[in-house]
């Protein structure tokens, strides 16, 4: 796997830990400036700072990825994956599989991701 495609999938599993121990300053780092979130959930589009304080509402229990597809287009990647998390959102429990599609940039040498979309998958893995 080349490098760039293993330092996303790290990046992808520190963005959901970091969500995961509600860590805001690891996240105010992954996450750039301009970074929205296409919501399967609201079908709403949140920007980062409505991101960051709905995190406070959200407790998560676990998560996990599957099914990475990454293309690297110089400074720019998409990643595409499943992720599966236990979680609870004020009171009401949110455990849900969604496919998401991240768009990461590379700025000063370090990457950030500006986009997610999440959707909720078929039931049928991508590449069927």
């Amino acid at each position: 796997m080349p490098i760039d495609e293993q330092e996303l999938i790290d990046l992808q599993n520190d963005w959901m830990d970091a969500w995961q121990r509600q860590d805001r300053a690891r996240l105010e780092v992954i996450l750039a400036p301009e970074f929205t979130l296409t919501s399967a959930r609201t079908d709403q589009l949140v920007d980062r700072a409505e991101w960051l304080r709905l995190l406070d509402a959200v407790k998560a229990e676990s998560f996990a990825y599957s099914e990475f597809r990454i293309d690297v287009f110089g400074d720019a990647a998409v990643v595409r994956s499943r992720l599966t998390q236990v979680a609870t959102v004020g009171d009401q429990r949110w455990d849900a599989t969604f496919a998401l599609t991240d768009v990461w940039i590379r700025r000063h040498g370090r990457w950030q991701v500006v986009a997610r979309h999440s959707s909720n998958p078929p039931s049928q893995a991508f590449t069927d």
